[in-house]
Order: C-alpha cells, then structure tokens, then sequence
C-alpha cells in the first residue's frame, strides 16, 4: 500500500464522516466546508509516509471533528514506527552501541528514519 492510497483511505473516511455528521446535523455546510479544504489542502499527492502521518497528526489541531479518522492512523504509527524505534534504540544501548543508539535517536526525532509500510492503515467505518 503506497502513501497516496493511505491518503485516498484518509479522504474517503472523512467523507464519509462529514456526510454523518450533516445528516445528523452534528455539522454545518460551511464547517462541512473547511474541514474538506483543510483536509485537500494539507493531505496531497505524492507524499511520502513520514509527511503523511505528520500531515493527518495535524488534521484534528485545525478541525477537532476529525478526530475518529485521525486517531486510529496515528494509533497505528505510534504501534508501528515510534515503539519500534524505541525498542532497537535500547537495544543497540544495552548491546554498548551507543554512537548507534544515538545516532538512530537523532534519526527519529529529526523524523528521518526510513518509513516501511507494514499495516492496513484503514481508518475504523464511521458508523
């Protein structure tokens, strides 16, 4: 699965959510409105996976509605990139690589570590 199809998932599960909370009247059109800019504007073609899950962490600060899209995503790479990370971090300490160790910390903070796509990154219905 590519960023841009994880990207397309993130697009429709909004969608979908908008088109609820209209009909629920739980959102206004116009709201309905800057959500659906906010999310084209910042989610575009072509990005890889570290700037996707950047950019969609950021979807819920401007529209806090998005949040049950935007939660299990990050749930997800928080499961699947940070706690990895952490876990070779202590590793590479207690084996005494520290220039290692540090090196790979350096990487993750500056978000630089090579991104592998490994789940189904398919945000939960919104039923």
């Amino acid at each position: 699965m590519t960023p841009d199809d994880i990207r397309q998932q993130v697009e429709r599960a909004v969608v979908e959510l908008i088109k609820k909370k209209l009909a629920d009247g739980s959102m206004t059109e116009e709201r309905a409105q800057q959500a659906s800019q906010i999310v084209l504007d910042t989610l575009t073609p072509g990005m890889g996976y570290e700037q996707l899950y950047q950019a969609v962490g950021r979807l819920d600060d401007a529209v806090q509605e998005l949040a049950p899209v935007v939660l299990p995503l990050m749930q997800q790479y928080e499961r699947e990139i940070v706690k990895p990370v952490e876990k070779n971090v202590k590793e590479l300490i207690s084996l005494g690589q520290y220039d290692a160790a540090t090196k790979l910390a350096k990487q993750a903070i500056d978000q630089t570590v090579k991104v592998e796509y490994t789940g189904s990154a398919k945000p939960p219905p919104t039923t």
